[in-house]
């Protein structure tokens, strides 16, 4: 369902004097969602089989029309000011919506195409989720490949910045602005994790247990976190040997040492799996957390991050 901007956009362009909308062309609409897409004049001169200088005079014509530069240049390629976010927060929609009226809809079939599929992600996530989705590919028989690249719930905005990103994974913002879309994908808590022939507790660990052990803390700024407060809230100080900042670090040193990381359960299930170490409940009333996908707007309509965003609601409903 198109969401209250979108319908307002709708409605004004149905009331717009035609005469008004003679004077538009609305080809640059296209331009203007291919720049936002592809953060280079380049590169959306080849989506769109133009030449450079056809898209760089459509820009020209935009900024006349909008009277806003709407991209600036820079290092990491065409950057869009804030106009340009809120024009594509509202048009996305609204052109993909006309082109399912006039064409029918594309579909993106990974076994005929060699592109990419970018997507951003904490580790401890693409420790379960980069097996999946090599396994699907050997088992569908697609061409395409998956590039992961590392963020997390700090530097998530970063990672969506990125053109080259599809989707973002991390643990559900607080906020998001109206160029961000989103979707829930599944729900998680924590787990204690440990090597059980150097760790000797019961089964599952006691509070005392938990209190008395060594502890192994990942943090991606390898701070205090909330095991820390718990603890200070009873009167205990975490017993923490070290502290890493990711969790390709962590099983190394549990296999190796009498202590307990407490990570996301799904980390912890993939780590007892690879090194055959111990899982055991939290003896804390731990926190649980939502794990969503993150898109920009002005890709919310395109085949591959619509397939995409398929491929992980089935990876969700695996978890």
């Amino acid at each position: 369902m198109a969401d209250l901007k979108t319908v307002q956009l709708m409605f004004i362009m149905r009331d717009m004097n035609s005469n008004d909308l003679r004077r538009v062309d609305l080809n640059l609409l296209v331009v203007f969602q291919t720049i936002m897409r592809e953060g280079s004049v380049t590169r959306a001169a080849v989506k769109l089989n133009l030449s450079q200088s056809a898209v760089s005079a459509a820009l020209a014509r935009l900024r006349v029309l909008f009277t806003d530069p709407l991209f600036e240049r820079s290092r990491a390629g065409m950057l869009p000011t804030a106009r340009a976010l809120e024009l594509s927060a509202l048009l996305a929609p609204t052109l993909t919506a006309i082109a399912n009226v006039v064409f029918e809809s594309p579909s993106f079939d990974p076994t005929q195409s060699t592109r990419v599929i970018h997507l951003a992600m904490s580790d401890d996530l693409a420790m379960v989720l980069a097996p999946w989705l090599a396994r699907r590919k050997l088992d569908e028989g697609w061409s395409i490949d998956f590039g992961i690249h590392q963020t997390n719930s700090t530097l998530w905005r970063d990672s969506i910045d990125d053109p080259r990103n599809e989707v973002v994974l991390t643990v559900t913002p607080e906020r998001q602005s109206s160029a961000v879309r989103s979707a829930p994908l599944f729900s998680g808590g924590y787990r204690c994790v440990y090597n059980a022939q150097l760790l000797k507790a019961s089964s599952p660990i006691t509070y005392s247990e938990y209190v008395a052990a060594n502890h192994v803390r990942v943090s991606y700024d390898v701070q205090r976190g909330w095991v820390d407060e718990l603890l200070a809230a009873d009167g205990h100080k975490r017993r923490t040997l070290c502290a890493i900042s990711h969790f390709s670090g962590l099983a190394p040193v549990i296999n190796r040492v009498p202590a307990i990381a407490t990570i996301p359960s799904h980390a912890a299930h993939a780590i007892q799996e690879l090194c055959g170490l111990t899982v055991s409940p939290v003896p804390l009333p731990a926190p649980r957390f939502t794990i969503s996908a993150l898109w920009r707007t002005e890709v919310d309509g395109a085949p591959e991050n619509v397939w995409l965003r398929g491929l992980l609601s089935d990876f969700a409903e695996a978890m």
